[in-house]
């Protein structure tokens, strides 16, 4: 017998013992039961930092940025909690490539983006309670100026990066979560 035939036979026999001491059905049982519990819930915690990267033009049906709409969410989760931005967390969110439209005043938005939506940016007053609550949003110049925007486009609580890239390295190294949702 080879050594490679005399691996395959050891490996057939190890799992055939295996599937007679039922230990692949525990592990599916195991597993199965996990979804049965209720959902994993965050906890409250301090020193959290979050940064967002919106680098997506990914839309729910009204308009709004899909990627915008999940950073909505997970400070909805913080406040469920009684977490405070700047004592608790902190998020940012750094708008580039494709993303950068979505920091785009309303006017603007409805000169430059494609099948603009009437009523001007749709993501406008949820990055507005965003920006109470207390994230920071940045926008990526390179992506400006290859779509054409200028600083008069901009929402009025953005600010502007030299590239969007770049920040969320900066922001990744010093000690900030990096997650494009």
């Amino acid at each position: 017998m080879t050594r490679k035939t005399g691996f395959a036979a050891a490996m057939l026999i190890g799992l055939s013992m295996c599937w007679g001491l039922g230990a692949p059905q525990a592990v599916l049982a195991a597993s199965m039961a996990e979804n049965k519990l209720p959902p994993k819930q965050i906890v409250h915690r301090k020193g959290i930092k979050v940064l967002i990267q919106v680098n997506s033009r990914g839309t729910l049906p009204n308009g709004v940025s899909k990627q915008v709409m999940a950073t909505k969410m997970l400070l909805n989760q913080y406040a469920a909690l009684k977490m405070k931005t700047g004592k608790n967390y902190k998020v940012a969110m750094v708008f580039r490539a494709a993303g950068a439209q979505f920091l785009l005043n309303d006017a603007a938005y409805d000169r430059k983006v494609k099948q603009p939506h009437p009523k001007g940016n749709p993501n406008r007053a949820i990055l507005q309670m965003l920006h109470k609550r207390g994230v920071k949003m940045y926008e990526c110049h390179v992506a400006m100026k290859m779509k054409g925007y200028t600083a008069k486009d901009l929402l009025p609580f953005s600010r502007i990066v030299t590239t969007g890239i770049g920040a969320v390295v900066d922001f990744g190294t010093s000690g900030y979560l990096v997650v494009t949702p």
